[in-house]
C-alpha cells in the first residue's frame, strides 16, 4: 500500500519516497523453483538529503526508522538498536540504596512513539508517530551532575547493571584465588552500578520504543496472517534482528514456523536475491549444481574458510608472545575447554568458516561459564570493554532447550540464529544467571548435531562436566567498533588485545595461552656457585616504528606530554582505518618508556640500560645510600616498562 497520490507527493518532495514496510507470499512454483507475489507495500518520504552517512534514515517513518532514531538520541549512532533493545527490559527494576537512601528507578514514558495500524492510509486508526520525546538535547551529550564525581572525573554514561557479590550465588570453582570472576573484599562491599540520571531517562525511551515496536508490529503481521491464510512466517530486514519482537511472533502468532535467517538486514537481502535468481528464478538456466531449497535454509557460515597453513603463520607471528599446544584429537580439546569454562575461565572460538551476520554462532565466539553472575560485569568491561547494562547470549543443546527456556510449541530447534528471545524458566533462573537478563529472558542460540556437530559435542561435554546444557555465547571481537574477528591474524591480536581477560583462544588444532613476561630471564641464571648459567636475555623491538610526541590538557587543566608509538611490525598493531581507531599508535606509560624502547636494540641487557641513566663518575661515597635508592627505583620502573612493553607486543625477548 502507498499513498494514492503518491505521484503528485513525489513530484513535490525534496528528496523522495522509500520503501518502509513490506508483505510478500512465497509459493513453491510447480514444486519447482519460487513465486514471489507482493501483498501489501507501505511508502514514506525522505525527510533529510540521502547523501548523509545514514541515508536520512532516522528522519523516516518506518517502524525501523523511529526506532533508529532512539538509537541516535541515546548513543548517538543510528545503527545501535541492538542496545536499545538491551537497556529496554530495565524498565521496572529497581536499585535499592544501601545506605538507607531513595531507590532508583526509571519512570515509564506515557505518550507513544509509534502506534496505530501500518495497513489503513489515513484515520484515526492509521500508523502515526511523534518524536517529542527524542527532541532537544540527545541523552549521548547530556552532562547530568550525577555523572561526574567528587574529583570533576567523568565516570561512563550507561554504566550499570544488576549484579551485587553478596547475592551471588554460583558455584565455587576449584581455585577460586584464581577464579576470573572472583571479586575483592572491596567489591563486595558494594552492592551494584547504579545508574545516572540520563541512564534511567534511556531506559524510559528504550522501553517504550521497544513497547510500541511490539505493539504495531504483532498487529501488522497478525492483519496479514489473516488476510493471506499463511501458516508459516519468515521476516527480514533490520527490524528482523529484533529478537524480543521475533520470540514474541513465535510464540503468540499461531504460525507452524516463524524463520529469520541468521542475516535478515541488508546483507542477507543481498543474499536472499542472489539465492533466489540463482536456484529459485524459472526464467534463467539453473548452474550445473542444483540446491534443494525446500531441503534447509543455507548455511550461516559462509565466509572464507582458514587453512592451518594460515593459522599457524598467525600463530608463529607472534610466538614470542604465545605459549601453543597442538591437540589433534578433537574429544581431548572439547575437555580443555570445558573444565576452562567450568573454572570460571574466558574461551575464544575460531572455527572453521565464519558466520555471515552479526550473530556469532560457534565459529568465531567468546564463550563463558553461565552459572557465574560475576562474569557478566567482567566479560562487559575486561573482555568487550562495552557497557556493562549489556546481556549475554545462551547457546543451549537444542534438545534440552525446553527444559530451560519457555519456546512456546516449537520445533526441534527453535532458534538456530540467536534470532529469538524466551524467558528462562523460573526454576532455571538462580542457575544461569549470567545469561538471564534483568526481566528473565535470554536470546537463544539453540544448537543440534546436524546443524553446528563440533559446537554441539563442546556444549555437550561441558554439560556432562556440569549438569548445565548450555554456555554463554558472544561475539568474538575485543577492540572497540570492531567487528567480530575474520581472519586469524584477527583472531591473534583480538586474543592478545584482551590482555589476558581471555584465558584461552582455540583456532583449529591449536590451544593458545598468552605467555607472561618472563622477567627471570632479563636477569639471567646464576647457579649456586654463582656462576653464570644463562645471560640476560637482550630484548628486541618487534618492527619499525614511529614516535610522536604532542601535548594535551589534562583532566584539571594542566598541560601533559603524551608520547604514542607506531609500530606496524607488532601482532597488536590496529590499522589506522578501523572505527574508532587511533590510527594505529598505542599511547606509551612516559618518557621514560620511549627510551626503554629506543634502548631495545637487541644489543642490551637491563644493566646496559641501568648504565645509560647512572654516572658512573658520581661520588658514590657522598651519598651512598640515596644512590642506591635511585639505582634502586630506576631498575624497578626499567622492569616495569620492559614488561608493560612486552604485554603490548612492541618488544619480546
Amino acid at each position: 500500500m502507498s499513498p494514492p497520490d503518491i505521484r503528485k507527493r513525489s513530484a513535490s518532495s525534496v528528496f523522495d519516497w522509500r520503501e518502509a514496510e513490506s508483505v510478500y507470499v512465497f509459493d513453491k512454483a510447480g514444486g519447482e523453483g519460487l513465486s514471489v507475489r507482493p501483498v501489501f507495500k507501505r511508502f514514506v518520504e525522505e525527510r533529510t538529503p540521502p547523501v548523509r552517512y545514514n541515508h536520512g534514515f532516522e528522519n523516516m517513518d518506518s517502524m525501523g526508522a523511529i526506532y533508529s532514531r532512539a538509537s541516535s538520541h541515546v548513543f548517538g549512532d543510528w545503527n545501535a538498536c541492538g542496545k536499545v533493545m538491551g537497556l529496554a527490559p530495565w524498565m521496572g527494576h529497581r536499585w535499592e540504596d544501601d545506605g538507607g537512601g531513595d531507590g532508583l528507578e526509571a519512570e515509564p514514558i506515557e505518550d507513544a512513539i509509534m502506534a496505530g495500524k501500518l495497513y489503513i492510509d489515513g484515520g484515526e486508526e492509521a500508523f502515526r508517530s511523534a518524536r517529542t520525546t527524542m527532541k532537544g538535547q540527545p541523552h549521548i551529550s547530556r552532562a547530568d551532575p550525577d555523572l561526574f564525581d567528587t574529583d570533576g572525573n567523568m565516570r561512563k554514561r550507561y554504566d550499570f547493571d544488576d549484579y551485587n557479590p553478596k547475592e551471588d550465588v554460583a558455584p565455587p570453582t576449584k581455585d577460586a584465588a584464581t577464579d576470573a570472576a572472583a571479586v575483592s573484599e572491596e567489591e563486595k562491599e558494594e552492592s551494584t552500578h547504579r545508574p545516572s540520571k540520563v541512564a534511567l531517562d534511556a531506559i524510559s525511551l528504550s522501553s517504550r520504543v521497544q513497547q510500541d515496536l511490539e505493539t504495531v508490529a504483532m498487529d501488522f503481521v497478525r492483519h496479514f496472517k489473516e488476510e493471506t491464510g499463511q501458516t508459516n512466517l519468515c521476516l527480514a530486514g533490520g527490524v528482523a534482528l529484533n529478537s524480543v519482537l521475533n520470540g514474541r511472533m513465535s510464540r503468540e502468532l499461531g504460525f507452524e514456523q516463524t524463520f529469520i535467517p541468521p542475516y535478515p538486514g541488508d546483507d542477507g537481502i543481498a543474499v536472499g536475491c542472489c539465492a533466489y535468481g540463482l536456484f529459485g528464478n524459472k526464467g534463467i538456466s539453473p548452474p550445473e549444481k542444483k540446491v534443494d531449497l525446500w531441503k534447509a535454509p543455507l548455511s550461516p557460515y559462509l565466509g572464507p574458510m582458514p587453512t592451518e597453513f594460515e593459522i599457524k603463520e598467525a600463530i608463529d607471528d607472534a610466538s614470542p608472545w604465545l605459549e601453543v599446544e597442538v591437540v589433534r584429537d578433537n574429544q581431548r580439546r572439547l575437555d580443555m575447554i570445558a573444565r576452562e569454562l567450568d573454572s570460571s575461565g574466558v574461551v575464544a572460538i575460531y572455527n572453521g568458516r565464519s558466520e555471515l551476520g552479526p550473530r556469532a554462532l560457534g565459529h568465531r565466539s567468546i564463550l563463558a561459564d553461565p552459572r557465574k553472575k560475576a562474569l557478566v560485569r567482567f566479560i562487559n568491561e575486561s573482555v568487550k570493554s562495552r557497557e556493562s547494562f549489556r546481556p549475554f547470549a545462551p547457546s543451549a543443546l537444542a534438545e534440552e532447550a525446553t527444559k530451560w527456556f519457555d519456546l512456546g510449541t516449537p520445533g526441534s530447534n527453535a532458534s538456530p540464529y540467536m534470532s529469538l528471545t524466551a524467558k528462562v524458566r523460573e526454576a532455571k533462573r538462580s542457575v544461569i544467571p549470567a545469561v538471564t537478563h534483568v526481566d528473565g529472558s535470554s536470546r537463544l542460540q539453540t544448537v543440534t548435531p546436524e546443524g553446528e556437530p563440533l559446537y554441539h559435542r563442546l556444549i555437550s561435554t561441558f554439560f556432562e562436566l556440569t549438569g548445565v546444557p548450555l554456555v554463554l555465547n558472544t561475539s568474538f571481537n575485543t577492540l572497540p567498533g570492531e567487528p567480530i574477528v575474520e581472519t586469524p591474524q584477527d583472531a591473534v591480536r583480538s586474543f592478545l588485545h584482551a590482555m589476558g581477560s581471555i584465558e584461552m583462544l582455540v583456532m583449529g588444532d591449536y590451544v593458545v595461552r598468552r605467555k607472561d613476561a618472563n622477567v627471570r630471564a632479563l636477569m639471567g641464571e646464576v647457579s649456586k656457585e654463582g656462576s653464570m648459567v644463562r645471560p640476560p636475555v637482550m630484548p628486541v623491538r618487534a618492527g619499525a616504528f614511529t614516535l610522536e610526541t604532542t601535548t594535551r590538557v589534562g583532566e584539571g587543566g594542566e598541560i601533559e606530554a603524551v608520547t604514542r608509538v607506531r609500530m606496524e611490525g607488532r601482532p597488536m598493531h590496529r590499522d589506522s582505518g578501523a572505527k574508532g581507531g587511533d590510527g594505529g599508535y598505542h599511547e606509551l606509560l612516559d618518557d621514560l618508556e620511549a627510551q626503554v624502547l629506543l634502548l631495545c636494540d637487541g644489543s642490551m641487557d637491563v644493566q646496559d640500560m641501568m648504565a645509560e641513566y647512572v654516572n658512573e663518575d658520581e661520588d658514590l661515597d657522598e651519598d651512598e645510600s640515596r644512590s642506591q635508592e635511585f639505582q634502586q627505583n630506576l631498575f624497578a620502573n626499567i622492569m616495569r616498562r620492559l614488561t608493560r612493553l612486552y604485554e603490548h607486543t612492541l618488544i619480546s625477548w
